[in-house]
């Protein structure tokens, strides 16, 4: 098949599921450091662990191969004559170049988590590689911002050329959503307090950045499909799903930094952080159930296909938001065991999920070809 950064969304998905085990761990289970490693499950096995650390240990393993896979296939692709320049002047496709960006913005969440899971040694040197991973951070902050204008101006400036926008419009803002809580994961376990603060302030930039062209653009698809009244093609009704993660990476990153701002500026944000996990949490399980009714004969006919489409790994990082922001409403405000079940079982889900669609990608499970007579 014919590359395309949207390949890059294999290993944003593999990335997530290898958080969720790595995320409830964290914030259910004693530990004596600031992260959570193997040394504190000692003696503490059980079925819970059983399951979620192989989990986690192979969707870390599986996140690197890919992303390093598909930087190869990225620039073996851009550097043919005109094919990256083709790419982005195309206002329909183009919010596809901001796949690589998520994806590596999802590698910071792995280190910062997965890795020093498995590396205890590693995990009490976070604080001190943080203070180098300031710099290819802020690349990243200046990349993405970089082709935002330049892949904005395609959307303005058409030529009179027609485009109808779906929800995989909002890929830039997922961007920006990942690159939010890779900061906000910086400032929380930097030491040096220059380094946490230029992490917060880039933070703090990328959040409302972000959520200003959430509300944009998100408000124009909702008025778009409710005037047109159209029922999406097959291939784009799981990009609708694309909320739930955004809603999440932005929740997440504003409690992060209100924890900063209370512990070293003495500024108080509790009421926004609890409203950010909360209500975004509230609002993305309406969405979800909105879309599983409206998009119900295409979880029945559709998904059980061999057909494999971009949009399928939203589903994956569906699950990967949902059980997220059900371990901080667990931890910080509604500690319920239904949350914590949620919790196992989302994360037994997406695995399940990203499995079969993995299989469709690579191609080991392939639509049937009709044989003419």
């Amino acid at each position: 098949m014919p590359f395309t950064p949207l390949r890059f969304q294999s290993a944003l998905a593999v990335g997530g599921v290898a958080l969720m085990p790595f995320v409830l761990m964290q914030f259910t289970f004693a530990h004596a450091g600031k992260l959570v490693t193997m040394h504190d499950l000692a003696g503490g096995y059980n079925a819970g662990t059983l399951f979620l650390v192989p989990v986690m240990l192979v969707s870390t393993l599986l996140h690197f191969f890919l992303i390093a896979q598909m930087s190869i296939e990225f620039v073996r692709w851009a550097r043919k004559p005109g094919a990256l320049r083709a790419f982005l002047s195309d206002p329909a496709a183009n919010t596809g170049i901001f796949s690589p960006m998520v994806a590596l913005g999802m590698t910071v969440n792995v280190v910062l988590g997965p890795v020093a899971f498995f590396l205890p040694e590693f995990s009490e040197q976070v604080p001190t590689w943080v203070a180098f991973g300031i710099y290819p951070y802020a690349l990243l902050f200046l990349a993405l911002g970089a082709v935002s204008l330049v892949v904005a101006k395609t959307w303005f400036f058409r030529g009179g050329q027609a485009v109808a926008f779906n929800f995989n419009w909002l890929l830039d803002v997922f961007a920006w959503g990942m690159v939010a809580l890779a900061g906000a994961g910086i400032t929380m376990a930097a030491t040096d307090a220059q380094i946490a603060r230029w992490a917060s302030i880039l933070t703090l930039c990328a959040i409302s950045v972000g959520l200003f062209i959430y509300g944009v653009k998100g408000l124009y698809l909702l008025v778009s499909q409710l005037l047109q009244g159209a029922n999406p093609a097959e291939p784009l009704k799981p990009a609708h799903f694309v909320v739930v993660p955004i809603n999440c990476l932005f929740a997440i990153s504003i409690y992060k930094i209100a924890g900063y701002t209370d512990k070293v500026l003495g500024v108080n944000l509790a009421p926004i952080a609890f409203v950010a996990i909360v209500i975004l949490f509230a609002t993305a399980a309406f969405w979800i159930l909105f879309c599983l009714v409206a998009f119900r004969d295409w979880f029945v006919h559709q998904f059980t296909k061999p057909d494999f489409y971009p949009s399928q790994w939203g589903l994956v990082c569906v699950l990967v938001g949902l059980e997220v922001l059900a371990v901080y409403s667990h931890s910080n405000y509604f500690a319920s065991p239904l949350l914590l079940g949620f919790s196992y079982l989302s994360s037994a889900l997406a695995a399940a999920v990203y499995t079969f669609v993995y299989l469709k990608f690579t191609g080991l499970i392939k639509p049937v070809k009709l044989v003419q007579a």
